[in-house]
């Protein structure tokens, strides 16, 4: 797995689930690619942030 289809499959598993055959090629890749795990995290940061507007969180 390359850096660009990586970046697919995470996009890809915020709406489904991934097969397991494609979760373990993902983890081998963040397993040796930091920059692609620093976009995964950034994934996670902005769904958790729209959810928080989205639901009427302020954070405080």
């Amino acid at each position: 797995m390359n850096c660009k289809e990586a970046h697919r499959v995470l996009c890809e598993a915020q709406d489904s689930k991934l097969s397991f055959a494609r979760r373990l090629t993902l983890r081998w890749h963040l397993a040796i690619c930091d920059h692609c795990t620093r976009f995964g995290r950034q994934l996670d940061f902005m769904r958790r942030a729209v959810r928080r507007y989205r639901d009427g969180g302020d954070g405080k």
